[in-house]
């Protein structure tokens, strides 16, 4: 009976010790990942003093891939300057009902389909470069970015978006594409 005591007390001290290591990279997992996600139920949202907003979403189904939609998205980051760059970095994606997640494409696929679906002198400016970039006189700062997405989630669609320093809190938008016809 005596081992037994000893045993469960070297296991109580054993987990003891495990979280007293653990704690400051459990910590860090909880700052790292958005758990407090706002819903918005409109074209725009105010995270840390940034008021984000959902200007234009285009998708393109071309016929070689019918399962798949090639997704231009236009925002707008809006507010005081310094709290644009006190973000350190955009974090952004678009996720569906089951919470999946596809991130922008950066790529020569993502300019393309940025130059196919976007308006005459959209910049080619990604949320990070527009936060950054931001107009002194606190006007929205635009930014563009492109998405390869299953044709299925395209009535499902957020935008999650977050800044390296606003987690815990990110914001979630609905995106509302417009159907283009495939080029002809």
């Amino acid at each position: 009976m005596k081992r037994l005591g000893w045993i469960a007390l070297t296991l109580v001290f054993l987990v003891l010790g495990s979280l007293l290591v653990a704690w400051p990279d459990l910590r860090e997992l909880r700052h790292g990942k958005n758990w407090n996600v706002t819903r918005v139920e409109g074209a725009s949202g105010e995270l840390a003093g940034v008021v984000v907003s959902v200007d234009q979403a285009r998708v393109l189904v071309l016929p070689e891939l019918p399962d798949r939609a090639a997704l231009y998205l236009r925002m707008s980051l809006q507010g005081d300057g310094q709290k644009m760059r006190d973000w350190l970095a955009c974090d952004l994606g678009l996720t569906d009902d089951q919470g999946r997640v596809w991130r922008p494409l950066s790529n020569i696929v993502g300019l393309q389909i940025i130059d196919a679906l976007g308006d005459e002198g959209d910049t080619d400016n990604s949320c990070d470069q527009s936060r950054i970039l931001a107009p002194e006189d606190g006007s929205p700062s635009m930014s563009v970015q492109a998405f390869l997405v299953p044709v299925d989630v395209l009535d499902n669609l957020r935008l999650r978006i977050s800044g390296m320093t606003t987690r815990p809190d990110a914001l979630s938008l609905p995106i509302r594409p417009v159907l283009r016809p495939p080029p002809g």
